[in-house]
């Protein structure tokens, strides 16, 4: 009887001892993953800025060979513009045929688109360099939540509440044209050729060519915001440059390389 009763005994302490075991087994805390190492966050943020900057010298390199090409450009155009009168005053003497001055005037008129065309790239220019700058400092912000507004020196920004997309272009045209009585002066409408040559993602934004600090950058924006549209105003144009005060409407723009 005691040998059954030691057994007895010792089959109890046993089975209580795997209990035991099993329950400390369950009770080990799951392995946390380890933090993302700081010097890993910082070198992740320096290259970002260091991103953004090489961005900014290859778009400043590239507005100044446009602005060799516009100095070209307004040479020709004012020699076609002296030969348009040489040759007006050659028609009215009978001395040349009408066909060789309307030639010359149609050359002077593609003269003149041409430049048009290349200050609005250097324009875009000037915009895509204050966006980038803008990129840097909201970098360094804490993501805000929808619907904030900020007015600082240089930058206005407005989170936006609703959805936005290039389709709602054609409401804030409208708007603008019943408020001013003219259209909307975009300067860049989605991705544009410069944003392509610059690897910027300008997709889902357009770019209005306005100050904001004027009577109709305010009406507009204000307009934006009763919307729910997100944009961001620049007040400062880029140090140098005649131009460069817009009004982004839409999510901010980023480095085509960063998707």
């Amino acid at each position: 009887m005691k040998l059954r009763s030691v057994s007895m005994v010792l089959v109890t302490l046993a089975v209580f001892s795997l209990v035991g075991a099993a329950q400390v087994r369950r009770q080990k805390p799951a392995p946390v993953a380890p933090p993302v190492a700081a010097d890993e966050a910082k070198r992740a943020a320096a290259e970002a800025t260091q991103s953004r900057a090489n961005l900014i010298v290859k778009t400043e390199t590239y507005r100044d060979s446009l602005n060799q090409v516009l100095e070209l450009q307004k040479r020709e155009q004012d020699r076609l513009a002296t030969l348009v009168e040489v040759r007006r005053n050659l028609l009215t003497a009978g001395i040349i045929a009408r066909r060789e001055f309307d030639e010359t005037q149609a050359l002077l008129a593609d003269a003149s688109q041409r430049i048009n065309e290349t200050g609005r790239q250097i324009d875009e220019a000037n915009q895509l360099v204050n966006e980038v700058l803008a990129a840097e400092e909201m970098a360094r912000i804490k993501p805000e939540p929808p619907g904030t507004f900020r007015s600082g020196v240089t930058l206005i920004r407005y989170s936006g509440t609703g959805y936005w997309s290039l389709d709602g272009y054609s409401g804030v045209d409208a708007f603008f044209r019943e408020s001013f009585g003219r259209a909307l002066p975009v300067s860049a409408f989605g991705q544009s050729g410069t944003h392509d040559r610059l690897g910027f993602d300008h997709r889902g934004a357009l770019d209005v060519s306005i100050h904001p600090d004027t009577a109709e950058g305010q009406t507009l924006m204000a307009y934006l915001r009763s919307q729910g549209v997100p944009f961001i105003a620049f007040r400062a144009a880029v140090a140098g440059s005649a131009t460069g005060a817009h009004i982004h409407i839409g999510p901010p723009s980023h480095r085509a390389s960063s998707q």
